[in-house]
């Protein structure tokens, strides 16, 4: 699956209904959730997950289909009811590095230099993109 819909309001609906931990919604439901003015405006974009095979629909209900790679979300991980940005994850592991390098220091030592350096860099760079690919999430 591209994604190639998958934005504004469209992404919109689709990240609630991945958030709200259910497997199946309503119009009404995600009309209320999301202010839309009419129902009609949930049915459109709901309708239009299910022409991108994101949702499929069953007596007035819709259901998510699991296991679906979407390219929009590549650099997140679903956990349970929230979407978190691989680079948390990146960000943790030199973060920890970096902590440990300046709690048992080896100034006498090249590679704690460039341990340092890295973990340092790397660290920041992790930070600064999870931020991004939350604000890009967070619509």
């Amino acid at each position: 699956m591209g994604g190639e819909d998958l934005r504004g309001t469209t992404l919109k609906v689709y990240l609630y209904i991945l958030r709200s931990g259910r497997d199946r919604v309503g119009v009404r439901e995600v009309m209320r959730a999301l202010d839309m003015k009419t129902p009609s405006h949930a049915y459109y974009h709901l309708d239009k997950l299910v022409r991108n095979g994101l949702l499929y629909k069953k007596y007035g209900e819709y259901y998510l289909v699991k296991n679906i790679r979407i390219d929009f979300l590549r650099d997140y991980i679903l956990w349970g009811t929230n979407i978190i940005p691989k680079f948390v994850f990146y960000a943790a592991f030199f973060i920890t590095i970096l902590i440990y390098s300046l709690i048992f220091p080896r100034p006498y030592e090249l590679y704690w230099y460039i341990t340092i350096s890295i973990s340092l860099t790397a660290s920041i760079y992790g930070v600064a993109e999870a931020i991004r690919s939350w604000r890009r999430i967070k619509i």
